[in-house]
């Protein structure tokens, strides 16, 4: 059986904007519309000309500025304030976004070099940093929420400056002398990431999936596979690829055009209690992955493609049909464009660590593949490791990323 296991690089591989970088930069520009006063041509010149942003994207950022309106007021003149939008997704964003703790941290970091790493992974580390702190400060949800005596550092001051209640006491009624608690802000921050999430799904969904792919991978067809776990929101591998797989799986959820479904994308962190601590302080564990994919009901199909391996090992190790199979790797997991991140280990960990299994693992730089190793050793230890990459045969290897070919010229017959 071959599984095919793709993360974010696979968009990349495919010229999509898909980086955290991406998705701040076309979130502020749709913010700017909304408080920008001067002409369009002084928009397009100050904060669209610099040549970073797909054709597509750029049009549709300046169609954003064009579908603007000016509120008046009860004696019909201009209110010098935010404008409203009549694109009803562009006006989403507009309130989305609007004292949103997670965006105005997250932008104030980036914007400022204060971001470590060019991965979605560092974007989720930056996350979980704050909430444990917080998290490690709190010793009862409903006492006054007080920020952290330990949180010096920069990055938290940035915070903490940005973290505003004004708003969601007054949605909620609360009396003008009312002190939030910590139960507030794990309500208010949280709030914030889901509408953040439905930020980042609209960008997918009007942007980055109207975006015509003109290159693929040769390695990917070459694969085979006959499933598909997608770390991805985007439906790229679907649209683009002609293989008759049958079995997807969105493990972190899926962009949905449909207005009758709700969001359901994953965006969340991994465990930094110790293994005796974990299951003694939950309260912010909605912030975590595991708890995010039972929520969002995203399921775990991939484990019947488990179940179908190991019937498969344990079938041609018992009956061998040829010397190959008696040697038992007869399942095949392809890995692209993953990092193989430690917060994915429970996933990743129980498809290559088990009997029958070969792993590939696709990378397009040197030091891609010096991260996926680290990241490996994490994961398995790093004696397993060794003995998996010197086992005859190889239980993982690494290969080089073809080169993308021209979807119209590649061989879909190999």
């Amino acid at each position: 059986m071959n599984v095919l296991i793709i993360g974010n690089g696979f968009d990349l591989a495919h010229d999509l904007p898909t980086s955290y970088s991406d998705v701040l930069n076309f979130l502020k520009k749709i913010q700017l519309t909304s408080t920008y006063h001067g002409n369009k041509e002084d928009f397009v010149s100050n904060h669209l000309s610099n040549g970073e942003l797909n054709d597509y994207i750029l049009k549709y950022i300046e169609k954003a500025f064009d579908t603007r309106q000016t509120e008046r007021s009860e004696n019909s003149r201009f209110i010098e304030t935010d404008f409203t939008n009549t694109n009803s997704l562009i006006q989403e964003i507009y309130d989305n976004l609007k004292d949103n703790v997670w965006y105005n941290y997250l932008w104030n970091i980036y914007s400022q070099g204060k971001m470590k790493g060019i991965n979605w992974i560092d974007f989720e580390t930056e996350i979980s940093q704050i909430v444990e702190l917080i998290d490690r400060e709190e010793q009862n949800l409903y006492l006054p929420f007080k920020r952290p005596v330990t949180s010096e550092d920069e990055k938290a001051n940035i915070f903490f400056t940005v973290l505003k209640f004004d708003k969601f006491l007054m949605e909620n009624r609360k009396p003008k002398e009312y002190k939030p608690t910590f139960r507030d802000f794990l309500d208010k921050s949280y709030a914030d990431l889901r509408r953040l999430i439905r930020c980042i799904e609209i960008y997918l969904i009007e942007c980055v999936e109207k975006i015509h792919i003109t290159k693929i991978s040769q390695d990917i067809i070459d694969a085979k596979p006959v499933a598909v776990l997608c770390f991805n929101y985007t439906h790229t591998y679907v649209n683009n690829y002609r293989l008759g797989t049958k079995d997807i799986h969105y493990l972190h959820g899926e962009t949905r055009n449909s207005e009758s479904l709700d969001n359901n994308m994953v965006l969340g962190i991994d465990e930094y209690y110790k293994p005796d601590e974990k299951d003694k302080y939950t309260n912010y564990n909605i912030y975590k992955k595991f708890t995010q994919r039972i929520i969002n009901e995203t399921g775990f199909y991939y484990r019947d493609w488990i179940a179908k391996m190991d019937d498969i090992a344990y079938k041609l190790r018992k009956y061998p049909t040829n010397e190959d199979n008696s040697r038992g790797l007869v399942n095949n997991v392809y890995i692209f464009g993953h990092s193989l991140d430690i917060t994915d280990k429970d996933v990743i960990k129980d498809l290559i660590d088990r009997e029958g299994v070969k792993t590939t693992i696709f990378y397009y730089e040197k030091q891609q593949q010096t991260q996926q190793i680290a990241n490996l050793v994490k994961m398995l230890g790093q004696n397993k490791f060794i003995d998996m990459v010197n086992s005859v045969p190889q239980k993982i290897c690494f290969v080089h990323q073809k080169r993308m070919e021209d979807k119209q010229t590649i061989n879909w017959i190999s």
